[in-house]
């Protein structure tokens, strides 16, 4: 049930994830960084 003041949305409008528009990042270049090994130092 919709709060006092908030509007129906339109049905026929995209709405979350439905848009057909792909992202476009570029892709990343630089390797993984290694993971720390071991425990940490006081």
């Amino acid at each position: 049930m919709a709060k006092a003041g908030m509007r129906r949305p339109d049905p026929k409008e995209p709405h979350g994830t439905e848009s057909n528009k792909k992202q476009n990042f570029p892709k990343n270049d630089q390797p993984p960084v290694p993971e720390i090994q071991g425990k940490e130092k006081n």
